[in-house]
């Protein structure tokens, strides 16, 4: 036998929801200072790069003077040298042209998580709002039944019954946005799942 539904039980319900929507906001803001770390970490492997590219010039320049200098027997340039600087220089730029798929990687998936949390935050207020509505449904509902058991005159009842219908239509409409809200953060939360997976890929190059 399913047990008996009371409106005590759907008040808990409410208040177990704003309890959701402080953690929620609390995530929020957590995710939002990971997300700052990560554009910064983001901003300090740029300048790592910048500097990398920089030194694969300058060793390019320096294989070029040892290749003139190589052709002269005379000189102090064996061919392992000019070998081993042409494995170096071809290594920085695999590691570069791989660092930069890394980065986009890294940079495409810290604006999506900004998105995301820009939707967390809609979703906990359209949770909130939900929230108040269903107590303020149940209050009337609560008043409604008291009004009817103490036997008061029917226009007074007429005009509880219509205030009940409106906070419910009230209710109606934010439960409808919740759930657009939801549908909207999980899909972006998907998206931002592909892009995990594609910056996995990225570190599996740089390996």
């Amino acid at each position: 036998m399913s047990p008996i539904i009371t409106h005590q039980d759907e008040l808990e319900l409410a208040k177990s929801e704003k309890e959701l929507v402080s953690q929620f906001k609390k995530l929020a803001k957590a995710q939002s200072a990971l997300i700052g770390s990560q554009k910064k970490y983001a901003e300090n492997l740029t300048k790592a790069n910048n500097v990398r590219e920089m030194v694969n010039r300058t060793f390019r320049d320096v294989l070029k003077q040892m290749q003139t200098l190589a052709r002269e027997h005379r000189s102090n340039i064996k061919d392992e040298e000019v070998n081993l600087y042409k494995e170096i220089i071809q290594k920085n730029d695999d590691y570069i042209k791989a660092n930069n798929k890394y980065l986009s990687a890294i940079k495409d998936l810290a604006v999506q998580k900004e998105y995301l949390v820009q939707k967390k935050e809609e979703f906990v207020y359209a949770l909130a709002e939900v929230a108040d509505r269903r107590t303020a449904v149940i209050k009337k509902a609560l008043n409604a039944e008291k009004a009817k058991n103490k036997l008061i005159d029917g226009d007074k009842l007429n005009i509880l019954d219509q205030q009940l219908n409106d906070v419910q239509r009230d209710f109606d409409r934010a439960r409808d946005i919740l759930l657009k809200k939801i549908t909207q953060f999980t899909e972006v939360r998907d998206e931002i799942n592909a892009l995990w997976i594609k910056l996995k890929d990225t570190i599996v190059e740089l390996s």
